[in-house]
């Protein structure tokens, strides 16, 4: 065997190596983002079966917007949905709703005083809470695969594997906005 052919060889064994190990890692990232996804979706599910008994909490004790409690259960449908986008965007809607019910519990001295309103309340908090970390993980992770399939050469592999970026969660742009203009005076 000559030596230009054992290189060649060498040289087409490396590469294949290579790609093996570069549709490998793709794979990997797309099964940890699944993962990062579930961690927001138990999150999202959980805030969602929290909600019902809410509203009824909150018709018990006061005479609420009936528009803002149609919009709350209309919202919780989303949180369940199997499609990221629409669970994200349902996400947003709902944190947008409870900041409206938080700021009117407060003209309801016994609906703010109500246990069960109260810990359901701390419950939907801890939900948020877990979905912002989960959020992140989410977010660095599609982060990591985006950049992976974009970087070259490794976008040769993931063009022939037609990997798609996958899209952030990213929050609300009227979120965004009420949080650029947040002001202490207004707290």
């Amino acid at each position: 065997m000559s030596v230009g052919l054992i290189i060649t060889i060498v040289v087409a064994v490396l590469i294949l190596f290579w790609w093996i190990s570069t549709y490998n890692t793709f794979k990997r990232l797309q099964i940890t983002i699944q993962e990062a996804w579930s961690g927001i979706d138990v999150q999202l599910k959980r805030k969602a079966n929290i909600i019902p008994n809410l509203v009824d909490t909150i018709k018990m004790q006061m005479k609420f917007e009936e528009d803002v409690l149609t919009k709350l259960t209309a919202a919780r449908s989303g949180l369940v949905s199997s499609n990221k986008e629409e669970a994200m965007a349902a996400d947003n809607q709902v944190n947008h709703i409870m900041a409206n019910i938080r700021a009117t519990a407060e003209a309801y001295p016994e609906l703010g005083t109500n246990a069960s309103f109260r810990q359901m309340m701390l419950d939907i908090r801890d939900c948020e809470d877990k979905v912002t970390y989960a959020r992140n993980r989410y977010n660095m992770t599609v982060s990591a695969y985006n950049q992976a399939i974009i970087v070259f050469p490794s976008s040769i592999v993931a063009g022939f594997a037609h990997c798609m970026p996958e899209k952030m969660f990213e929050i609300a742009a009227e979120a965004r906005e009420e949080a650029d203009n947040l002001r202490i005076s207004k707290l």
